[in-house]
């Protein structure tokens, strides 16, 4: 069993829990196993598309107990994360790239809906000009 099915078995026994004990054993459980990453942990750079894309990282990494940061100049969408290698392949990055999708579509559905608006039409279109502009000439009245 890899590190993504403990979680996901964990966090499925803290959702689950009738009891507030069981509940504290089972974060318990996923506090030592996120130590555990963390003290094999590599540094990662993750460079983000935009500012949503970060912040949508950043949470995922809260939700998972792991700090992020950024160096001094780096970009305001460039996230440091020190965390295994197992658990950012099996874990981290796979949840982030389904998360990301679904803001993608989601980005795409509200600004196709508010162009259309802006627009009164369904798609957007363009004036294709085939040539050469023809260029004025200035008239000088005297």
């Amino acid at each position: 069993m890899d590190i993504a099915d403990k979680i996901r078995k964990i966090e499925a026994l803290i959702a689950g829990a009738k009891s507030e004990g069981e509940r504290q054993a089972a974060e318990f459980a996923k506090q030592r196993l996120q130590d555990k990453v963390i003290h094999q942990a590599v540094e990662y750079t993750v460079r983000l598309d935009g500012t949503w894309k970060k912040k949508l990282f950043v949470a995922i990494c809260n939700k998972h107990g792991l700090h992020t940061y950024r160096y001094a100049r780096q970009k305001y969408t460039t996230t440091m994360v020190r965390v295994s290698k197992p658990f950012m392949n099996s874990v981290l990055w796979p949840e982030f790239n389904k998360h990301s999708s679904i803001l993608d579509k989601l980005t795409h559905e509200i600004l196709t809906d508010l162009i259309s608006k802006i627009h009164l039409v369904e798609e957007e279109s363009e004036t294709v000009i085939a040539g050469e502009i023809p260029v004025l000439q200035e008239t000088s009245i005297s």
